[in-house]
């Protein structure tokens, strides 16, 4: 079995040889530092509270968590569930900056992920089609899957009209 910490250094290599129009990672992955948040939003009490539907933002908060994942796995086979976009800008809003929204629910390419960016996410999971990608290839499948978010993300940043993440917001969605 290959090295994860080579593997993740390889796909964060990729994002920046990229470009994506001048695009950096806001915060350099620690790996580290990035164990210690997992452990902290995995632990059983962050758990608890995240999935507590909406309003459990705040109880989260109080507990210190370092940030909220808005997803509903599992969840789209029920009718009548909110779907994470739905869900996304009251999460948005009633955390308003406080700690990182992430949006890990339906994210199939670069297009979903300037959607959920517009809607106020500070990032998005890739769950699925990475799994594909590895299912297919291997770890050069999950690095093409990689290299296509990233690509469709600059080709729909640049219809846009965009030249950077920091650019894209709710007007981004919004057609005169």
């Amino acid at each position: 079995m290959s090295d994860n910490r080579g593997f993740a250094r390889d796909v964060q290599s990729e994002v920046y040889r990229a470009g994506l129009s001048g695009m950096r990672p806001a915060v350099p992955v620690d790996g580290a530092a990035l164990e210690r948040a997992a452990r902290k939003a995995l632990s059983a009490e962050a758990f608890s509270y995240l999935a507590g539907g909406a309003g459990a933002e705040a109880r989260a908060l109080d507990h210190g968590v370092d940030g909220l994942v808005v997803s509903n796995h599992g969840g789209r086979q029920v009718d009548g569930a909110v779907a994470t976009l739905d869900a996304l800008p009251g999460v948005v809003e009633r955390v308003a900056g406080r700690v990182a929204v992430l949006l890990d629910s339906g994210v199939r390419g670069g297009a979903d992920a300037f959607i959920a960016l517009a809607l106020g996410a500070t990032a998005v999971g890739i769950g699925r089609p990475y799994a594909y990608g590895l299912a297919v290839a291997g770890a050069d499948g999950v690095r093409e899957v990689v290299r296509n978010h990233i690509a469709e993300l600059d080709l729909t940043m640049g219809l846009a009209g965009h030249r950077s993440v920091a650019d894209i917001g709710p007007e981004s969605l919004r057609v005169s």
